[in-house]
């Protein structure tokens, strides 16, 4: 775990809370809770004057139908305004080491602050907040001992990203590198509570009861409607009722490498979302894991639960749908009780291979009755560089101001030899092809936000970003939030040689992300999602809305298109291309993420292996297209459909071929989860099973390609 992040002292999107005018003292012996939410109010105010402005330009327009974009616009005179055509300048919230002092809770104060759908107000805009610490361990935000409003009975954050009710343009919420500890004398209060849509993530994260007794509501809670991106990497929990607290109804949540300790009542406990959980380490006497509601659908892979009630279960399942693989256990009289184990399922007490309720689903004969359980691997650790070896695209000229084309001077900062090359605040106008030269290993856009000019915007199967010389080190693409400007028929990346690739925390709201052109090579994705422009609910309607095709963009084009490549990815969004996800012979792993329309969301062509592990697919349409297709292929997926009508959910969600033969699973034969959805309990379709070996290692050195 990397554990000292330093940034150059020139770097304008970090915003360091002990520098004036903040001047918040880190030696917690004043309170600076004021000062803090005064912070965070500084940057959703910023966002709000956006967003307004923009309200205003839109509803001056005189066209019935006019637009500023894509989803800015007005039907039949009534004005959706879900968002700002211009972001405002990214800033990240940067905590020094040292202890930071609170008695109440951190977050925004404004009370009005939601969006507006067809003229009427809508959805929370509690967007781009980033808090990020120096390291874990350096960093606490400490609650004062016995403070007023955190009694019994209270469940009150001292992190909050949700004032509100639900939202869905939250994006880019980011939590990372800090440790809350609640003190002592504070049964009511919650460590953090998290909120994000489409991309969003919390990464080294420690949360504390520093109680005597433990006390405490909750660690991490996860409660509103629509969150669709909580990608939690790396977190500890000590103490509390509750460890992690899951209640959202929908959509999709992902944790890996969890620690839970002396939780009081449950380590997990999930009322609803699609929950996928890996490498889970419980030391409870508690249950490690209660699931208790009709909409959930939790996994729980590769899990080690230790120090339980023998007079209790590890895993206490009420209601929803749950799926198990490779349990460890002791101390609990069972893992799971006993009506949950088939005859043909290993349990001994204290290992479980694997049991799905309601699953598996088979197609075709000679299948295996478990999922393919591919082998993973963690994504690359990149060491962060030294201040002194970044250089800012800016300081070749690069302007940000959206106007300027910036192409030559990124590409100057690009082959200046320096491992970090880094973007100040602003939006950076893009008009023709920037190589990533072997030399560079990390891209880090500091959320700033890029353009496509109008000659690179009209160029297909290109990317905007070439990677083509090769190197042993991966290189890393990360903090990107490309906004509603960079549109157009090219791709964010392409991969054009066998060096491995990270994206970390990339949103690309209306263009394609990634293609290769060279196979054998690498790709991690962690918290990465896309749109491929469009109006929402194109594939609902019948006939398309005034100016539907206004820009430059084709729902034909892939959001993410692997060729014969070792991809990992963990909460991923693709959304609204006819053809979101293929994997052209190559091994795909996906652990969590959501869709959207009534795409195909992940197709599987030519012998390549894919295994799903919890998946939302939103909003789809009652047309006839498959969200799986396998075409002489290999996959396993556990999946579930969202949406808000009955008539609405997707009809297939199964195609697989073998030879000749083609078969469906349809919405008929499986499990209805609510309002029409229904839960994919674990497809399998696996042709090749016997060849499995040759795909678990598809990476190469240059020499060998």
């Amino acid at each position: 775990m990397k554990e000292n992040y330093i940034f150059p002292a020139d770097c304008k999107a970090i915003i360091d809370v002990t520098k004036p005018p903040y001047n918040v003292d880190n030696t917690g012996k004043r309170d600076c809770t004021r000062q803090l939410c005064a912070l965070v109010d500084e940057i959703l105010g910023d966002y709000e004057k956006n967003f307004y402005e923009t309200k205003e330009k839109l509803e001056s327009m005189e066209d019935e139908n006019a637009l500023i974009s894509f989803e800015i616009r007005k039907i039949n005179g009534k004005s959706n305004v879900i968002f700002p055509e211009n972001l405002p300048l990214s800033k990240i919230i940067y905590f020094p080491n040292g202890t930071y002092l609170v008695s109440d809770t951190i977050s925004y104060s404004k009370e009005e602050f939601r969006n507006f759908l067809g003229g009427v107000r809508h959805l929370e805009m509690n967007c781009q907040l980033r808090f990020m610490g120096q390291s874990r361990d350096g960093v606490v935000i400490k609650l004062k001992d016995h403070c007023k409003g955190f009694e019994f009975g209270n469940d009150r954050p001292v992190i909050d990203f949700m004032r509100g009710e639900q939202s869905n343009i939250a994006m880019t919420n980011m939590l990372e590198n800090i440790t809350v500890d609640i003190g002592a004398g504070n049964p009511g209060a919650t460590g953090i509570r998290y909120f994000a849509n489409n991309t969003g993530a919390i990464r080294n994260v420690k949360i504390v009861s520093g109680d005597p007794q433990g006390r405490g509501h909750t660690g991490l809670s996860i409660l509103h409607s629509k969150v669709s991106a909580g990608y939690v990497k790396n977190i500890e929990v000590i103490g509390f009722n509750y460890g992690i607290r899951i209640a959202s109804q929908y959509m999709n949540s992902v944790l890996e490498h969890v620690i839970l300790k002396n939780q009081l009542r449950w380590g997990f406990f999930i009322e609803g979302n699609m929950v996928t959980i890996r490498d889970l380490y419980s030391e409870n006497f508690v249950p490690a894991l209660k699931v208790d509601g009709l909409t959930a659908r939790v996994i729980l892979t590769d899990a080690k639960l230790f120090g339980g009630n023998p007079l209790d279960v590890a895993v206490r399942h009420c209601f929803g749908h749950l799926m198990l693989r490779n349990i460890t256990a002791s101390g609990y009289g069972k893992i799971v009780p006993r009506r949950w184990i088939r005859a043909e399922v290993e349990d001994n007490h204290e290992y479980l291979k694997e049991v799905v309720l309601g699953g598996p689903m088979l197609l075709f004969e000679n299948n295996p009755s478990h999922s393919m359980n591919l082998s993973v691997r963690e994504t690359p650790e990149v060491p962060w560089d030294s201040p002194d070896n970044w250089v800012s695209v800016n300081d070749f000229g690069a302007v940000g101001d959206g106007i300027t084309d910036d192409t030559e001077a990124i590409r100057r900062a690009f082959a200046s030899g320096r491992p970090t090359v880094y973007f100040q605040p602003g939006q950076y106008l893009i008009d023709d092809v920037i190589e990533i030269p072997a030399t560079l290993r990390r891209v880090q856009f500091m959320f700033s936000d890029i353009v496509s000019g109008e000659k690179l915007k009209k160029r297909r199967h290109t990317g905007a970003f070439l990677i083509k010389e090769y190197s042993d080190e991966p290189v890393v693409i990360e903090d990107l939030f490309a906004w509603e400007k960079f549109n157009g028929f090219m791709t964010l990346v392409e991969h054009a040689c066998t060096r491995t690739v990270i994206f970390s925390d990339v949103h690309v709201q209306t263009a394609s992300v990634y293609f290769n052109t060279v196979p054998r090579g690498a790709v991690f994705m962690e918290n990465t999602g896309c749109t491929i422009g469009g109006i929402p609910g194109a594939g609902h309607r019948k006939d398309p809305l005034p100016h539907e095709d206004w820009d430059a963009y084709s729902r034909e084009t892939p959001c993410f298109y692997f060729k014969g490549q070792e991809v990992y990815c963990r909460q991923l969004n693709p959304e609204r291309s006819l053809r979101e996800v293929i994997n052209d012979g190559g091994k795909l792993w996906v652990l969590g993420g959501k869709t959207e329309e009534e795409s195909t969301a992940f197709e599987t062509v030519n012998g390549g292996f894919t295994e799903v592990l919890g998946v939302v697919f939103a909003l789809v349409s009652g047309r006839e297209n498959a969200l799986i297709i396998n075409e002489n292929s290999n996959v396993s997926v556990y999946a579930s459909t969202f949406n808000t009508a009955m008539a609405s959910s997707l009809p297939i969600a199964v195609k697989e071929t073998r030879g000749g033969e083609t078969r469906t699973l349809r919405h008929e034969d499986i499990p209805i989860c609510a309002l029409g959805c229904y839960t994919l309990p674990l497809y399998i379709g696996v042709q090749n099973h016997n060849e499995r070996e040759k795909y678990e290692k598809l990476v190469v050195t240059e020499d060998e390609a």
